[in-house]
């Protein structure tokens, strides 16, 4: 079974109806779900967005000061920045979008709480939405959130408590990928978008942490970034994802295939593959 383990849903970019036409072309038989984090946004391509998104990669991986601070520059004070517009950021994510879409098609969607633990009542909603059907799991957001690794404290512990797994995109904040697994050795985890911003630092670290894993989301990624990572960390850590609908160019036309032939393409037998597919995710979810 293919599962995509990180999917915002936004029907001003994609209805849920499109969405699930998308993942029956491409054989995905679940999409866990996640409330949108800022204002819809559409891509615009051009050979300029390329070459600095190019450029952005290439400082993340061999120069990752500069890097890092490209990458904080993308928030400030409450908007993400991206190629000269500027969206507001939802301090308190809408989960009950997500719960919607699992009540209108619970044989497809699968939900993550997220949360922002800046609100004194963050433990109380993960609570109520954990008791709905289809929601597995929590999402936190310290990038855009813009929080210390450390507040997370409260919700790493129930999450632990709980054995239920949490995805996290992280900020810049120096080591803050150690945090979590180091104060939390029993917390499911997962690092958004293969543990930007600190990628190799990352892979490095979790290749021996044994309930940490990575997801290949987002357009911050490549090809050849999803083969290192793989290449790093082996089969059993990655998880698959698309971090759709961002990157559309248009309403309702998501290119799911561009994402799975990232994982298609590897050179690795097909059963391994599979694992990164689903099997990976479907165990750490029981």
């Amino acid at each position: 079974m293919i599962v995509d383990c990180h999917f915002h849903v936004d029907e001003m970019m994609l209805e849920l109806e499109k969405m699930i036409e998308g993942m029956d072309q491409n054989h995905i038989m679940k999409t866990v779900l996640i409330a949108p984090m800022n204002e819809t946004m559409f891509d615009v391509d051009s050979t300029f967005q390329h070459h600095l998104q190019n450029l952005f990669r290439f400082l993340i991986l061999n120069v990752p000061p500069i890097g890092f601070s490209i990458y904080d520059g993308l928030v400030r004070n409450g908007y993400f920045n991206l190629y000269g517009q500027s969206y507001k950021i939802f301090t308190k994510p809408n989960n009950d979008l997500v719960a919607a879409a699992i009540d209108r098609f619970p044989d497809r969607f699968l939900g993550w709480v997220a949360v922002n633990p800046l609100f004194p009542e963050s433990i109380e909603e993960v609570e109520h939405y954990l008791n709905k059907p289809g929601f597995i799991g929590v999402k936190v957001h310290p990038f855009m959130h813009q929080y210390p690794i450390k507040i997370l404290d409260p919700v790493a512990a129930m999450c632990e408590s709980r054995g239920i797994p949490m995805i996290i995109h992280l900020s810049s904040e120096r080591d803050s990928y150690k945090y979590l697994p180091e104060h939390y050795p029993q917390l499911k985890l997962i690092y958004a978008h293969a543990g930007l911003p600190f990628w190799k630092k990352l892979w490095k670290y979790v290749k021996d942490q044994p309930n940490v894993f990575v997801d290949t989301s987002s357009d911050y990624l490549t090809p050849l970034i999803v083969q290192k990572v793989v290449e790093a960390l082996g089969y059993r850590k990655v998880l698959y994802g698309c971090d759709g609908p961002y990157g559309m160019k248009q309403f309702n036309q998501y290119d799911y295939y561009e994402k799975r032939n990232w994982i298609d393409s590897l050179q690795i037998p097909d059963h391994q593959k599979e694992y990164i597919l689903g099997k990976n995710f479907l165990e750490l979810i029981d």
